[in-house]
């Protein structure tokens, strides 16, 4: 028993001994098992951060440098994936980099590639191809569709994003699944297992939702009173800081402060506050937030277009007069970089055609003289910087000088809220001003040097005086004025005891298109006016008289000149001056029309009137007929008649008083110089020309004669004159006959206002047309009474305009905007008075409409039959600002025009961040000690080396949410007395056209033309109208962009300009090369509505059509510009002339229905909405290029190379940040990258590491993902 129990328990030890070996050879397994995991998580994370590396080496590269744009591939869905909708189209989130020095390269896109080529194929550089190798993989292809499987990697999930969801308008707009699979490619290195992919998403074609802007609320622990948060809420009208993201379903109740700043990805959203945000069960508002909306956007201020940092104007404008004199803007040369290496200068000097002159921006200048010697001498000279200046048919074209434009955007300091003069109290007030220089000419043609009417308006057409190689004279002041709207002269009849006396009845008409109270002050405190009107060549006026039963042998007919009679009572009258009216100090509510009338006194005939701001029939001078023998003409009982013609010009001279040493009350006339030169002007009115036509038809028309047979009772002195005629001179509005679309196409606030700025001389007019300029017409009438001359408001000291001279006019009309604090958009210039006649558009900068004298696809032209080159100065200024400047918004804290902060202390606490710029957009971020950060900001050429715009949107986006949300950035702000959610939370997005103080009651919402509201200045928008707007902005750019006929350049030389650019044969869009080409229209001749007007204003044409009410009505809407309405016509005096050859440039069109005209009359309204107004509010969030972006990479470990098969995966998410500085920092940010002699090239200076890879992106976040935070 005991050797049975000994091998019972001999084999129970033995047992217990092999259960432990068996246990712990489990436990070293187990352990060796999760060692073995553990090295694979690390491998595997090594290789997502590879792969990571990887995606980030193939971005910079692709998008490091400067002149780049990018845009999601669904951009070209149209024309390389025709029939798609969101659920069939393919890839639709990849990103794709152009480049836009040579925009017809292919596109890269930002993927890691195909399983079944080699790593890195996707990455390799395609500079120089003309189309893709058969290795690279591009969304729309359908030969390589990978399907679901273990090669196939999600990137973005179910966490993060939903599937597709189709459009279904209005309901929804749509959008495309925001989920990403990518195959795995194996990782190059032989001796490695595993495998990587990764995609690159653009985050700056989404909008970005956690913007704050500080002048709608202000910081926490600010304290502002009422009377500054009013004033702060009129300066947030331009240039918004937020995201009107309440406009999407689910984000109704985000604040206007924004959303918790903790907040910093979307799947951050169900962590706020509930009554702010509530996310659905299971979640999905976030989710299908993601491919349009972004929480980590920003952009940098550099050129997408020529490359380098952009300019800043607002640092520029700042400086003083003698800085900004001595800077490349005015006399200086252009500076240096910090480095010593030289800039270019400030002047847009590429030639539209591309083939001379290719030098992007240079040092031209233009020779003013506005001091010094008298009469032009040589020490009166000034070489200052146009905006532009190019070289066509052998004469330099030049654009408004930079001085002008610092000018506009100075006003503001200038503005008086409290003006004692204004009965309205804290309405911003302006004086009114002339441009400047004001009387110096170019030349000694008839007339004298002495007058700005000879400089700007010269009647000698010998002279080019538009365009010259002559360095004509500019204006450095911008001027500001009301102008004289409607200008009439009555000539009427009196029984004067026997004698028939002629009775003259001058009645003016001023304007205010302002939204500021314009002030008329006299200059020269001995003066009794502010203003003058002139009238001139009276000697070519003739009353003719005819005794129809005279006895036989006598001559029936006689005249005199009107010239003549006026001597009889004052013998100064000559033809340089015959008659003067005076206007006194006087201050004009904004939009107002005013009249003056002589008071209710009739008087001799005296060469000087002074009015009063009243329309009074009454009043009138008067000076007695003559007979044939120049003798008092006596009634007698032969039937007489009597008639009024004109063989000379309808010439009248609007002097002001504005300028230091102007005095008004001058009254010596014996030539020009002594007439003219002590006072400045603002324009002339002028019909050149009121004779008989080639077909013997007076130009201004006749009117018909009055006769007085024996026994008629005339009116005796005392009472109201029988009216024999009426030269009737004024604005062409809308609503009257054979209106014009003023303001868009013309500028009746125009220094030069005549006809010969077409090139075309009185004597060669061709027949049917006026001869005025474009805003104005010239009509010689009759009338039965008084009350057939002029229909005065209720208010007798007020008048008709805006949309008629008549009852159903209006007395008040807004149509443009003095800042009334630092401006924050470059659309703010559109309002700037810069060119001087009357036949370029006033609303330029930020515009796009097609010019009346040039061809629509080209910007200049030459006539040959008058010796006249034109161009399109809109596109130029375009061109010239959009893409090279930008504003900051760095000026001195001003309030109601007080200044309270110097720009000195704005910069100190900005760069503390302790302070904001008056761009809310604008943030700092620098890579620099704090003391060169602050000089940094200090100077206009390097402040945007260490700044950046907060929430910058790419405008190449197509998601219309995204667009939707960044429009929407208006909402939620009061305007004048109004709060923030008039007339309702759905109809509060503030479009005005002009800013207004805080004095208004009005928001204009989708009111009528007829109503006065529409012409207040301001406009509000409602939701519906903000989604239809996205809709069509995102429809226009995928019909844009497949077009490229965009400028006179060719981006395919070697092929047809229209040839579409195509590669695996499919055609690709190629996106805006930068923000010019975005406002600008397109100079194609062969889809005419591309060429009416840019991507904007053609978007609100579709939106019109598709039912928006945004810029015309559906009920009752505007009279069409009617190219019709521009021809010759048997209506004397109403249609001055425009270049027939380009007459259809005045439509606009939907692509859709080309066919169709929708321009019209009233598009000036501010109840029109206008690409500008937009630019005004959004302008400075926009950029063509993205410069932050979201990796989502992985990678993992195999078991052997080329497997499928993983053993640990790995996920990573980086945000990455394009910087100002260099890859290779030995050269500064500033430093300029394009070539100083062809602007396509890079500058030869630029070292090859930053031509290559441009500036250095950094990596701001990182976080590793699990596959349930996918």
């Amino acid at each position: 028993m005991r050797r049975g129990f000994s091998l019972v328990l001999s084999l129970t030890i033995m047992a217990m001994m092999v259960m432990v070996v068996i246990v712990l050879a489990a436990f070293l397994s187990v352990e060796s098992k999760l060692a073995k995991a553990a090295q694979y998580r690390t491998q595997s994370k090594l290789h997502a951060l590879v792969s990571l590396r990887l995606a980030l080496a193939h971005l910079q590269q692709e998008a490091g440098p400067d002149r780049r744009m990018t845009a999601q591939a669904n951009l070209g869905a149209n024309s390389n994936q025709p029939g798609w909708n969101w659920q069939t189209i393919r890839n639709p989130l990849w990103t794709g980099v152009w480049r836009s020095d040579r925009p017809t390269q292919p596109p890269a896109w930002l993927v890691s590639g195909r399983h079944d080529r080699p790593a890195n194929s996707q990455s390799v550089n395609l500079f120089g191809k003309t189309d893709y190798e058969a290795d690279h993989w591009v969304p729309f292809q359908t030969d390589y569709a990978p399907k679901a499987g273990p090669m196939m990697i999600t990137l973005v999930g179910d966490a993060t994003a939903l599937p597709a969801e189709l459009m279904n308008w209005p309901t929804t707009p749509g959008r495309p699944d925001g989920r990403i699979y990518l195959p795995k490619v194996p990782l190059p290195d032989a001796n490695v297992a595993g495998s990587y992919c990764y995609w690159i998403g653009d985050e700056g074609v989404k909008a970005k939702l956690n913007l704050t802007d500080t002048r709608l609320t202000p910081p926490a622990g600010t304290t502002v009173s009422a009377d500054q948060q009013t004033y702060n809420q009129v300066m947030a009208l331009r240039g918004t800081g937020r995201t009107g993201i309440e406009i999407l379903k689910g984000f109704e109740n985000i604040p206007l402060g924004g959303i918790d700043s903790r907040a910093t990805k979307l799947s951050d959203l169900n962590l706020l506050d509930p009554g702010a945000f509530t996310e659905t069960t299971p979640p999905t508002i976030a989710r299908k937030a993601w491919p349009s909306l972004t929480m980590v956007s920003r952009g940098l201020n550099t050129d997408s277009q020529w490359g380098g940092l952009k300019i800043d104007l607002s640092i520029a404008f700042e400086k003083t007069d003698a800085e900004f004199k001595a800077s490349e803007f005015g006399e200086g040369p252009p500076p240096k970089d910090s480095a010593g290496n030289p800039l270019s200068g400030v002047t847009y000097t590429f030639n539209p055609k591309g083939t001379i002159n290719r030098a992007a921006y240079g040092n031209a200048k233009v020779d003013v003289k506005y001091d010094g010697t008298p009469f032009g001498g040589t020490n009166g000279s000034h070489l200052i910087s146009p905006l532009y200046s190019y070289t066509f048919n052998n004469t330099t074209v030049r654009g408004p000088t930079w001085e002008a434009l610092r000018n506009y955007h100075r006003l503001y300091k200038e503005v008086a809220w409290n003006d004692s003069t204004n009965p309205i109290a804290g309405s911003p007030t302006l004086r009114a001003r002339t441009h400047f220089p004001n009387t110096i000419s170019l030349k000694n043609f008839y007339g004298g040097t002495a007058h700005y009417g000879h400089m700007y308006n010269r009647m000698d057409t010998s002279e080019d005086v538009y365009v010259s190689n002559n360095q004509r004279p500019q204006p450095t002041k911008v001027g500001a004025t009301p102008y004289v709207a409607r200008e009439m002269l009555v000539w009427g009849l009196q029984n004067n005891g026997g004698t028939l006396r002629l009775t003259l009845s001058p009645i003016t008409v001023l304007h205010n298109p302002y939204n500021v109270a314009m002030r008329l002050k006299r200059e020269n405190q001995n003066d009794i006016a502010a203003m003058r009107l002139s009238f001139r060549g009276w000697r070519d006026w003739y009353i003719d008289f005819n005794r129809n039963d005279a006895p036989a042998g006598t001559p029936s007919r006689w005249s005199h000149s009107l010239e003549t009679l006026a001597k009889r009572s004052d013998s100064s009258v000559n033809w340089n001056e015959s008659f003067r009216t005076y206007i006194p100090e006087i201050v004009l509510q904004p939009g107002e029309f005013r009249v003056f009338t002589l008071a209710a006194k009739q008087l001799p005939l005296s060469r000087f009137a002074y009015t009063v701001n009243s329309f009074d029939f009454l009043g009138c001078f008067y000076t007695n007929c003559l007979d044939r023998n120049s003798n008092d003409l006596t009634l007698t009982n032969e039937t007489l008649e009597v008639s009024v013609r004109s063989a000379g010009p309808f010439y009248v001279r609007h002097l002001l008083t504005s300028w230091p040493g102007d005095s008004i009350m001058e009254t010596g006339n014996s030539d020009d110089r002594t007439l003219y030169n002590v006072c400045s002007e603002v324009t002339e009115l002028l019909s050149n020309s009121m004779g008989q036509d080639p077909n013997k038809i007076y130009r201004s028309g006749e009117a018909p004669p009055k006769f007085i047979p024996q026994g008629a009772a005339l009116p005796s002195p005392g009472q109201p004159p029988q009216v024999l005629a009426v030269f009737d001179y004024g604005v062409r509005w809308g609503g009257d006959p054979l209106g014009f679309p003023i303001f868009v196409h013309s500028n009746p606030t125009a220094a030069m206002t005549r006809p010969e700025a077409t090139g075309i001389g009185p004597s060669a007019m061709p027949a049917g047309y006026a001869t005025t300029s474009n805003s104005y017409k010239l009509v010689v009438r009759g009338a039965n009474n008084w009350a057939e001359v002029f229909e005065p408001g209720q208010d007798p000291a007020l008048a008709f305009g805006g949309t008629s001279v008549r009852s159903s006019g209006l007395n008040t009309a807004v149509y443009t905007e003095i800042p009334l604090g630092p401006p924050v958009s470059l659309a703010q210039y559109t309002h700037a008075n810069l060119h001087i006649r009357d036949q370029d558009p006033l609303f330029a900068i930020g515009n796009s409409f097609a010019p009346l004298y040039s061809p629509i696809n080209a910007v200049s032209n030459y006539r040959s039959a008058h010796n006249w080159t034109d161009m399109d100065r809109v596109w130029l200024a375009n061109a010239a600002i959009y893409d090279r400047f930008f504003l900051s918004g760095a000026a001195p804290a001003v309030f109601r025009g007080v200044e309270q902060k110097t720009l000195i202390k704005v910069l100190d606490d900005f760069a503390a961040g302790t302070g904001t710029l008056a761009n809310p957009r604008t943030k700092l971020f620098s890579f620099r000690d704090a003391a060169t950060t602050r000089a940094m900001l200090a100077d206009h050429r390097r402040i945007a080396g260490v700044t950046c715009t907060d929430g910058a949107f790419n405008v190449n986006s197509t998601s219309i949410e995204a667009w939707a949300t960044v429009l929407a950035s208006a909402k939620k702000n009061a305007m004048g007395k109004l709060s923030a959610d008039l007339p309702a939370k759905t109809q509060n997005a503030r479009y005005p056209r002009a800013a207004r103080g805080a004095d208004v009651s009005d928001y204009n919402y989708k009111k009528p033309f007829s109503d006065k509201s529409a012409w207040s200045g301001l406009a509000t928008l409602d939701d519906d109208q903000i989604r239809l707007l996205a809709k069509s902005i995102v429809e226009e750019t995928r019909k844009r962009l497949t077009n490229n006929h965009r400028s006179e350049v060719n981006l395919q030389p070697s092929m047809d300009v229209h040839a579409p650019v195509v590669f695996r044969g499919q055609t690709v869009p190629v996106p805006y090369i930068g923000l010019a080409q975005f406002v600008n229209r397109w100079l194609c001749g062969a889809e005419n509505p591309l060429s009416y007007a840019g991507c904007l204003q053609n978007a609100i044409v579709r939106a019109d059509v598709d039912g928006a009410n945004l810029s015309n009505r559906t009920t009752n809407p505007a009279p069409v510009s009617d190219t019709a309405q521009l021809a010759a016509t048997t209506t004397p005096g109403m249609v001055p002339w425009t270049d027939p050859a380009f007459r259809v440039n005045i439509k606009l069109a939907d692509p859709r229905s080309g066919g169709t005209n929708r321009a019209h009359l009233h598009q000036a309204s501010a109840a029109s909405l206008i690409q500008s107004d937009i630019l005004a509010v959004i302008g400075p969030a926009l950029t063509t290029r993205s410069d932050t972006f979201t990796i989502r990479a992985y990678g993992d470990v195999t078991e052997r190379p080329g497997s499928n098969s993983s053993l640990g995966a790995c996920w990573v998410e980086a945000v990455v940040q394009r910087t100002p500085e260099f890859c290779d920092a030995s050269q500064p940010p500033e430093m300029e990258v394009s070539d100083p002699i062809d602007g396509a090239r890079h500058n030869p200076a630029l070292k090859a590491t930053n031509k290559a890879l441009g500036r250095r992106f950094q990596i701001v976040s990182l976080r590793v993902l699990s596959p349930k935070e996918l």
